[in-house]
């Protein structure tokens, strides 16, 4: 049997909330912490344990993180309180700490102190929602890096019945497929092979710079 995970949720605003019961449902054992007995009565019976703490103390972390920790979510809606916590869970030696953005200026801070994983909830969720009303073809979107991105689009009409030789897609689009997901029956299907034959219920997942996926999803035939 795999050992379960262990991950350390500090701050439970919406995205910590959402965080923590959804690594809890996953089979990682969640602690969480926040300053508010309210946040940690909503999530009390959803985790391994759940505790109203100071989350700006470092002698707090240090009880509050288990040596074993796989993870840390900094996920504290105050910037001082983030980076105060960012910096005594790095002097720990943390092995890996996710860090929730607020603004433009605490994501530079953060990344200053030298944290690499850093999620900006507010700005992804935009930057995905934009690119799709923006890009006809488009079913959804994620941004991996300031220049690359993961797409689902749907194919050209003219590339029903061709396979995936036929198209010479990558060299055509500038774009990877790493997955296709066929409708019926449902299933996923990763790297297809170049005798896949493409039908236009299917649904390409492709990986490449954002402006090439951008032109792709502003094709219609």
């Amino acid at each position: 049997m795999a050992q379960r995970r262990i991950g350390v949720v500090l701050g439970l605003g919406e995205f910590g909330l959402h965080i923590a019961r959804y690594l809890s449902l996953q089979g990682c054992d969640v602690i969480a912490a926040d300053g508010d007995r309210g946040r940690i009565d909503l999530i009390k019976e959803q985790v391994k344990g759940a505790t109203v703490a100071d989350l700006r103390s470092r002698q707090v972390l240090e009880e509050l993180v288990p040596p074993e920790t796989d993870f840390v979510v900094v996920a504290i809606g105050n910037i001082e309180a983030s980076i105060v916590a960012c910096l005594h869970l790095r002097d720990m030696k943390i092995r890996r700490i996710i860090t929730k953005a607020i603004n433009d200026e605490h994501e530079r801070i953060l990344r200053m102190l030298g944290l690499q994983e850093i999620v900006f909830p507010e700005k992804d969720m935009a930057e995905r929602s934009a690119a799709r009303l923006m890009n006809t073809n488009m079913l959804d979107y994620l941004p991996l890096t300031a220049d690359y991105s993961i797409a689902e689009v749907g194919p050209l009409t003219a590339m029903q019945g061709k396979t995936l030789r036929e198209l010479d897609f990558r060299i055509k689009y500038g774009l990877s497929i790493v997955a296709i997901k066929e409708l019926v029956p449902p299933q996923m299907i990763f790297s297809p092979g170049a005798d896949f034959v493409l039908k236009i219920s299917d649904v390409l997942v492709v990986l490449g710079p954002k402006e090439r996926i951008s032109e792709y999803s502003r094709r219609t035939g």
